[in-house]
């Protein structure tokens, strides 16, 4: 049985490339089932904790857990419970959206057939593309895009989505998509995800994180927060 208190957790996690110092000693937490805004400016660390906590880049100092789990020395079993939204999500354009979702649950799942179609279409179903299914992806808008981004990093029914930037280049009505879907995946998983823009924040998270320049600001509830001012 799990026993930890955050999903999240770091301890004086820091990250430095030759000279650069990417990321500030940072001890961070993070709640089962709350949706937790990473705010922060672009080049603030953001993408580097990100990369931290999925073991796409090691430490130069503190640590960190995921499930109560080490990022070095568990990260393998960190990844198997965690879905992944990248800034820049790539799609084969000639796949459909069903075909793509097809493609990912098979390197999770190898259960009958039936069962993964019923997880596909619960997927789409979830992220609001079940009409645009069998169209190819080429034709779809960026919005469209970054929503099927969230559906491959929720098929496989992960306890932690972790997000980076996923309306940051959209257009108003993308972005209003892209968040709903946010609101609507907070009860299947706990999801962190980072922007640089408050209004996302203000709509759909219960916390936020701060960060600037590789430092943490302030991290707690919202209301908490914006109350200060």
């Amino acid at each position: 049985m799990d026993t930890y208190n955050f999903v999240i957790e770091t301890q004086g996690l820091s990250k430095a490339y030759k000279a650069v110092q990417a990321l500030k000693p940072l001890d961070l937490k993070v709640a089962q089932n709350s949706i937790c805004g990473f705010l922060g400016p672009n080049g603030a660390g953001k993408t580097t904790t990100i990369k931290l906590l999925l073991g796409l880049a090691r430490p130069t100092g503190g640590s960190a857990r995921v499930f109560g789990k080490d990022i070095v020395k568990e990260n393998d079993e960190i990844r198997r419970r965690v879905g992944y939204l990248a800034q820049d999500p790539r799609f084969y354009d000639y796949m459909t959206a069903r075909e793509t979702l097809h493609f990912t649950a098979r390197f999770f799942y190898e259960g009958p057939k039936a069962e993964i179609e019923n997880r596909v279409a619960e997927t789409l179903e979830l992220v609001g593309l079940a009409d645009k299914a069998d169209r190819p992806i080429k034709g779809f808008s960026g919005g469209e895009r970054q929503r099927l981004g969230i559906a491959q990093a929720q098929v496989n029914y992960p306890d932690l989505i972790i997000l980076d930037e996923p309306a940051a280049s959209l257009d108003p009505i993308g972005r209003h998509n892209v968040l709903e879907v946010l609101s609507r995946l907070r009860k299947h998983a706990t999801i962190f995800y980072s922007t640089h823009i408050l209004d996302d924040v203000q709509r759909v998270s219960d916390t936020v994180v701060i960060l600037n320049q590789g430092a943490l600001v302030a991290q707690g509830p919202i209301e908490e927060l914006l109350a200060r001012g």
